[in-house]
């Protein structure tokens, strides 16, 4: 049974149920050292992973070289360890990075609605502030409806029927080799945003056959006994399957991907783009692999789906890595990036996010963030996808964690409650457990007081019929 709803509780709730004063994030610089040099960058590079699940990421410790250019930056850069999305979606996620505003304020549930155009998006920001826009995105319907705003160039996957490549989507170098062409027409004096978005490790993958065999090599290196124990330890099926060769598939996916930005990387600092410069990488959402029963992600928001990876890179920074262990969100980029420029967000909802530049400095951040908040893709009664038993169950689910516990709440079935430090994958549901009743009611409390009063959004269109047809090829839509 569930505990009582306490609807009027205070939101200082927020600091007890943490308790204490944040530390300084671990690896952090010290004595003044800052990670962000001085004015403002020229060039600003955001790289979103689509479907990037953080432990299968060597800079996260997974024991496969996976991401070895996003391990470089990360060795000179500022890698956060507890980053997430709030949502489990390409189209909710990505609009909450460009709005800094929670999923039920933009309103942009699934990839089946469009963000009102009376928001400020990140681009139409950074274009006030006199930078020049340009965004590649590998894939076409779920990214558009009003993203689009702020930018100068928006260039996006067009379908294809040709024999031997992705219909769905178009390969990371092939989004690369479109940025480039782009930055070729830019003058080095000016200011760039750029945004490139690839979706390789996305289904329907189909890697390289260079990269599955990489994987493969370093699966034998490793152990076959032992790389089926990590995926028996995250609650992923080892039986040797199509499921099982899904997951080094993914890998392998994940490998090309990094290296197509390794790519991008190279040739920018080559045509003399390198310097004044600050790349943000960040993932849009996780994948299940499995784990749970289920291989992807919109359905479930446990943190195989949530758990994000963010890195931010400075090319006039000299040091080592810099590890950050502390409560990040999606919604904090845009702040930190408007700190970093020296502009100031116009949204018509008060953002939520919090600027990273204390964190980036080195300094205790006393307004960190306790909680990261975080709900499940929702569609409209009846919608398709709701007749589809294998593929979604009813009600909204919401998730609350801290840096020890996370509650799940659903409006239809039982409530879920988890000790991440215990059991990082969510498989010990703790829920009617005494020994946490305290942190379980107080979580409870303050989900409920937070979804109470979080500002409403405005009202959200659906896309067109071409863009569901879209969807639907894509595999969002049955």
């Amino acid at each position: 049974m569930k505990p009582q709803l306490c609807i009027g509780l205070a939101l200082s709730l927020l600091v007890v149920a943490c308790g204490g004063e944040p530390a300084i994030p671990e690896g952090a610089p010290r004595g003044g050292e800052s990670a962000i040099p001085e004015g403002a960058p020229r060039r600003i590079v955001l790289v979103t992973l689509d479907t990037q699940r953080t432990d299968n990421m060597s800079a996260y410790g997974y024991p496969i070289q996976t991401t070895p250019f996003f391990d470089s930056l990360a060795e000179q850069g500022v890698l956060f360890q507890r980053a997430y999305s709030h949502s489990a979606t390409t189209k909710p996620s990505h609009a909450s990075i460009f709005t800094s505003l929670y999923v039920m304020q933009h309103g942009v549930e699934s990839n089946a609605l469009v963000l009102d155009e009376a928001f400020q998006t990140l681009a139409e920001m950074l274009s006030d502030a006199g930078y020049r826009t340009g965004a590649f995105v590998s894939v076409d319907a779920p990214l558009g409806g009003n993203l689009d705003q702020g930018f100068a160039t928006w260039d996006q996957f067009q379908a294809t029927s040709e024999p031997g490549r992705p219909s769905q989507y178009r390969p990371a170098a092939e989004t690369v080799d479109a940025a480039l062409a782009w930055l070729a027409t830019t003058d080095p004096s000016e200011k760039i945003f750029l945004w490139v978005h690839v979706y390789d490790p996305h289904r329907p993958m189909q890697p390289p056959q260079e990269h599955l065999d990489r994987v493969n090599a370093m699966i034998r290196q490793l152990g076959v006994e032992a790389y089926d124990a990590m995926l028996t330890d995250r609650g992923i099926p080892t039986k040797r399957n199509s499921l099982y060769n899904e997951v080094i598939k993914y890998d392998a996916e994940v490998l090309y991907a990094d290296t197509e930005i390794s790519r991008l990387f190279t040739r920018m600092q080559e045509a003399g783009l390198g310097d004044s410069a600050m790349w943000i990488i960040t993932g849009d959402h996780g994948q299940g692999l499995g784990a749970h029963n289920w291989f992807g992600h919109s359905r479930q928001i446990y943190n195989a789906q949530l758990h994000v990876p963010l890195l931010f890179w400075f090319s006039d920074r000299t040091g080592g890595a810099v590890v950050a262990d502390r409560i990040v969100e999606h919604v904090d980029l845009l702040p930190t990036i408007a700190e970093i420029v020296g502009t100031r967000p116009a949204q018509i909802l008060p953002i939520q996010g919090r600027s990273l530049v204390p964190c980036l400095q080195g300094n205790r951040a006393r307004d960190s963030k306790w909680f990261a908040l975080s709900e499940r893709s929702r569609y409209a009664d009846g919608h398709p996808r709701q007749q589809l038993l294998d593929n979604y169950e009813p009600g909204r689910r919401y998730a609350l964690q801290d840096l020890r516990f996370k509650y799940l709440l659903f409006t239809e079935g039982e409530d879920e409650f988890y000790d991440l430090d215990a059991d990082p994958y969510e498989m010990n549901n703790l829920i009617e457990s005494p020994e946490v009743a305290e942190e379980r009611d107080q979580m409870l409390e303050v989900l409920v007081e937070m979804l109470r009063r979080l500002p409403s959004g405005r009202q959200v269109e659906g896309v067109s019929p071409e863009a569901i047809e879209r969807l639907r090829v894509l595999g969002y839509i049955q």
